[in-house]
């Protein structure tokens, strides 16, 4: 089985910003480009020839165990980039257990910085774990006052966990990787006059979660450091300057180059990734080795706790 690629599924929202515009070539700003999902109604098309008009959803279903080994099921891990010229709306998302009782999957998430102003942040946690004082002020919508104002810069890495009420900042160009779910609830939407969802916002909102930050500012020799970890998924931060080999350990990997191009070399066959594209490593391919001078992210299933 060869390296997978996927057509992004590209949105628009009212905050959309210019630069994947630019970078993809774009016909209008665009706010969000799905590039792995496997999410009911919104799955990526399957690009490559052998494969031709089948969805990611139907070639999971058609090759199990060839591309999830002995883990498989209906979901991937979801990778989305982000262009925000406005801050997204308060928002949270259910965890397993809530998710279960209607039918979906646990949505926590990452964000990788990619590109930021010197003055950027993210609204991640609460100032407070008093829930009735948030209760109150998410009725009031005065929310806000009562949210982390966490600075960012490129190369910074942040876990959000369900439960954990949050928006993506205005003027970041980032990357979302994250567990399988679809369900958001927002809680405040900075007047802009959306539907919010503030009972079930509510009923899922833990206000004694915080972020976690690691910080990845400069390129590195070569080398292979922990992003984010999460009981559903792990990414790390690979800088390649030359080669590096990584083996899959009969998992699915989803590799994502964030700065510079590489040539993959696998099984004696060749492919390339370049900057913002994303590509799924089956995991019957046993070992693949970039070349060339960049970073990516690795993304994989967190077997320590399945």
């Amino acid at each position: 089985m060869n390296i997978i690629k996927l057509q992004p599924i590209y949105l628009s929202p009212i905050w959309s910003g210019e630069r994947l515009k630019k970078i993809r070539n774009l016909d209008k700003a665009t706010g969000i480009s799905r590039e792995i999902c496997c999410y009911k109604g919104l799955e990526n098309k399957v690009l490559n020839p052998e494969y031709v008009n089948l969805t990611i959803g139907e070639i999971l279903k058609k090759y199990p165990h060839e591309i999830m080994g002995n883990e498989f099921n209906s979901q991937l891990i979801r990778v989305a980039f982000m262009d925000a010229i406005q801050d997204l709306s308060l928002q949270v998302h259910p965890n397993s257990y809530y998710a279960q009782q209607i039918g979906d999957y646990e949505k926590s998430e990452s964000w990788y910085i990619l590109d930021a102003p010197d003055n950027a942040f993210i609204y991640a946690g609460t100032t407070t774990d008093n829930f009735d004082i948030l209760k109150k002020a998410i009725e009031e919508n005065k929310l806000l006052d009562y949210m982390n104002k966490v600075p960012v810069r490129k190369g910074d890495f942040i876990l959000i966990p369900a439960g954990m009420a949050h928006a993506f900042g205005k003027n970041i160009f980032g990357i979302e990787i994250g567990s399988f779910g679809g369900i958001t609830y927002r809680l405040y939407d900075f007047g802009r006059g959306r539907e919010l969802d503030i009972q079930n916002g509510l009923s899922v909102l833990n206000p004694r979660l915080q972020p976690t930050i690691t910080k990845h500012p400069k390129l590195q020799k070569n080398g292979i450091t922990t992003g984010v970890n999460h009981p559903l998924f792990h990414v790390d931060v690979l800088d390649v300057n030359g080669s590096y080999s990584l083996f899959t350990n009969d998992q699915y990997h989803i590799l994502t180059c964030v700065e510079g191009s590489f040539k993959i070399r696998y099984n004696e066959k060749t492919d390339f990734i370049k900057y913002t594209e994303t590509i799924l490593i089956p995991q019957c391919i046993k070992k693949y080795t970039l070349e060339g001078i960049g970073r990516s992210l690795v993304a994989y299933t967190n077997k320590v706790s399945s």
